[in-house]
């Protein structure tokens, strides 16, 4: 792979420290390989980046009693791409948590793209996942206002550990997964997360390196 070290973001008043980002071109490396070396797919630009990336491991997975029960309260149905209700839910979703917007399809240069909605009288839930060759990505969740009253994020979570699961996944990625927003999935059985250099399941450890990187 060709690997890339941008310093344009600049220096750190702070510390005067030098923000570099890493990115990479692979040549004949798997997204299976890539993701398992802590890189994730940037369907902007198509290359990949390092990242404090969040993954499971699906041999030691087993969904929670509430994980259980807020993946229960929902209907759940495969599509095959979303329609335009779906598609302002995930606008909404990404405008009020400034994430960048991308289009779904591009993560087809990886894996199989997969999408279900999770249907409940309280209002809907979305999720999608790309699976690669013996690994799964997990993106989302969107929900409705309604549906934050049944815990959609838990909902659309679990039932994407279980559904990468079946489908064979060694384990399941958790794609923009690093940030206060999905501190709840350091709860599930078989995390792990990429610290710079490997992966670990030291959980206390991630949960300081998250306050020490969002503390302002």
């Amino acid at each position: 792979m060709k690997i890339r070290f941008d310093t344009t973001s600049g220096v750190s008043a702070k510390d005067w420290d030098c923000l570099i980002n890493v990115s990479c071109s692979p040549d004949d490396e798997t997204p299976d390989e890539l993701l398992s070396g802590g890189w994730l797919f940037d369907p902007i630009s198509t290359c990949w980046y390092m990242a404090r990336s969040v993954r499971v491991d699906l041999a030691k997975w087993e969904a929670g009693k509430s994980a259980t029960k807020a993946a229960d309260h929902y209907v759940w149905n495969r599509i095959n791409s979303p329609n335009a209700e779906d598609e302002e839910l995930l606008r909404a979703y990404r405008r009020e948590r400034d994430i960048m917007d991308y289009r779904y399809d591009t993560f087809q240069e990886i894996g199989e793209v997969y999408f279900e909605r999770g249907e409940a009288s309280s209002g809907n839930c979305w999720y999608m996942t790309t699976h690669c060759d013996t690994v799964s990505v997990y993106f989302g969740p969107a929900f409705t206002k309604d549906g934050t009253k049944t815990s959609p994020g838990k909902a659309c979570w679990a039932r994407a550990c279980q559904i990468a699961k079946e489908r064979g996944s060694t384990h399941l990625y958790v794609y923009e997964g690093y940030g206060p927003t999905g501190v709840y999935k350091a709860n599930s059985s078989g995390f792990e997360w990429w610290d710079g250099a490997r992966w670990t399941d030291d959980k206390n450890l991630y949960l300081a390196c998250l306050r020490e990187d969002y503390k302002d």
